[in-house]
Formats: structure tokens, C-alpha cells, sequence
């Protein structure tokens, strides 16, 4: 064997140690992380999850939640691992704050819901009753109106009036003798306040709060979007249906004003004082005597 055959060789040889000794190294510390990489399940959200969801609700969901698999170095310390523990977890409780899609669910992401629940029967004063009345958002000021408020309600009515009364004699022109008067009426479109400063029970379903009842948690559905992507739906305010403490000849007189005529609602500050108006018709909407006024120029 030449001497370049034999230094040939020896390069070989010493190449495959150097070439085995790298891939041993590289395996050892291969070795070593995969030991400490433990493989576990946890859940994730597949959409949006709004604050105060009802985790029961998402349990009984179809894919709201789903497993997956994930190193444990990588997730949060209370993370869910068992389908028990986020039974366990989320049954009876609500999501404490918004949870964004494909976030990994933890145990500090839910609260207990803690509220016991008056009647609203009980918020009732004595001698006073409670009475729904609806209204659109324009004239129900744009749902601003919140449980605990107080607001006073304008009516319009058509009013009939008796211009000459039936009993009163008029004089027949042909002849001159007196003969019986006609009735005849006149129909007046009048606006006036119907009643001031009643007391706002609730608003929908939001009921007016006790001051000893212990803080309550809204339950609120996720943001939907319907049509063009990106438009979302739009927020007319709160719903119109209120219910309003009343005398019983108050209820009385709110029935006949929804029944007969057209109604406007006003809110009112803490400290409003009922006040006495005259109401308006045509004659007086521009705060004198409008016939006057149109003749005498």
C-alpha cells in the first residue's frame, strides 16, 4: 500500500470519529430538551368568547371549545388540561373578561356568579304597582333611559269641544223667530304632560338595582356581524319596553293616554320638581294667540 493510500485512509477514518462525535453531541442534546418537553391537552377558544359568556352555555356548545395538544413548557400556569377540570370550572361561572380566539383557556379566565335574584315585586313600593309601556327608540329617548331613573310622559289627544250648545236658541233668518240650536263641535289637537317624575323600575329586563343587592354580572352575547364583512349591526340604544311605578290612578290615566293618544317621553335629572303647564294647541304653539296674531298683520 502506497504512503498516499495510507494517509488517504487515515483522513477517512479520522472524518467518520469527527462525524459520529458531532451526531452523538447533537443527539445528546436532543435527548436532554425532548425530556423536559411533556406533551399535554388543553382547550382553546375557537371564536370570540364576549365578558360574562355562561360557561355552561359553552359547554353544551358544538366546537366552542376544543381540545389540543401542547408543550407544557409553553402554557399559562393554570391552563385546563382535563375535560373534568373544565367542566368543573366552567359549570356555574362566566367568562370574567373578553376572550380572543384560539386563546388557550385558563381557570383565572372564569368567575363565580354569585347573585340572588329580588323579585321585582319586592322593589315594589306599598300602594304603588308596576305598568309596562313601549316606546320606539325616538321617542323613548334613544334608550338612554336606565333602571332607576325617573321620567315624565307627554300625551296628544284630539279633543272634541262643543262650539254653540244644543240648548242655546239661534234665530231663524227667514222669519226671525228663535228656533232650537244645533250642537256643533270642534276637534282640538291638544299636548300636554299626562304625568312628571315617575320612578323607572326597569328596562327591559334590567331591574331597577337594590342598595343592598350585591353587584350584578350582564351576561352579554358575542358581537355578530350579518351582510358585508367587517359591518357589524347596528346599536339603537337600549330596548324600549319600560316598567313604571305607579299609583293605582296613575296606571289609570297612563292606560287611557297609550289608549287614546300619541306619547313622548322625557328623562329627568335626580332633583326634577313636577311642574304646572297649560298644554298647547295650535292657537298657543307659538306662545300667543296664533289667530290674532295672522289677522291683526
Amino acid at each position: 500500500m502506497g504512503r498516499r493510500a495510507i494517509v488517504l485512509l487515515v483522513a477517512l477514518i479520522l472524518a467518520g470519529l469527527a462525524a459520529w462525535a458531532v451526531w452523538n453531541f447533537l443527539d445528546g442534546i436532543r435527548s436532554d430538551a425532548e425530556a423536559d418537553q411533556v406533551q399535554v391537552t388543553v382547550f382553546r377558544a375557537t371564536e370570540a368568547i364576549a365578558e360574562g359568556a355562561d360557561g355552561a352555555i359553552l359547554l353544551s356548545g358544538e366546537d366552542i371549545l376544543a381540545e389540543s395538544t401542547e408543550e407544557q413548557i409553553d402554557l399559562p400556569a393554570d391552563a385546563i388540561t382535563s375535560q373534568e377540570q373544565l367542566n368543573s370550572i366552567l359549570t356555574g361561572r362566566v367568562a370574567a373578561g373578553p376572550i380572543s380566539q384560539n386563546a388557550i383557556i385558563t381557570v383565572s379566565q372564569w368567575t363565580e356568579v354569585t347573585v340572588d335574584v329580588t323579585p321585582l315585586s319586592e322593589l315594589i313600593p306599598s300602594g304603588k304597582q308596576a305598568i309596562t309601556i313601549g316606546l320606539d327608540n325616538i321617542r323613548g329617548v334613544n334608550g338612554f333611559v336606565e333602571a332607576g331613573d325617573r321620567v315624565n310622559l307627554i300625551v296628544t289627544l284630539d279633543i272634541q269641544a262643543d262650539v254653540i250648545p244644543a240648548d242655546f236658541p239661534t234665530l231663524d233668518p227667514e222669519t226671525g223667530a228663535e228656533t232650537p240650536g244645533e250642537e256643533e263641535t270642534i276637534t282640538v289637537n291638544y299636548t300636554r304632560y299626562v304625568l312628571q317624575g315617575l320612578p323607572v323600575l326597569a328596562v327591559g329586563r334590567d331591574i331597577r338595582p337594590d342598595e343592598d343587592a350585591p353587584t350584578v354580572i350582564d351576561v352579554e352575547p358575542a358581537p355578530t356581524t350579518e351582510g358585508v364583512e367587517g359591518e357589524t349591526e347596528e346599536d339603537l340604544g337600549n330596548d324600549t319596553v319600560f316598567v313604571i311605578e305607579v299609583t293605582p290612578e296613575e296606571a289609570e290615566r297612563l292606560a287611557f293616554a297609550f289608549e287614546n293618544g300619541s306619547i313622548w317621553m322625557t328623562l329627568v335629572p335626580e332633583d326634577f320638581v313636577a311642574v304646572e303647564t297649560d298644554g298647547v294647541i295650535i292657537d298657543t304653539l307659538f306662545g300667543g294667540n296664533l289667530l290674532d296674531d295672522i289677522f291683526e298683520n
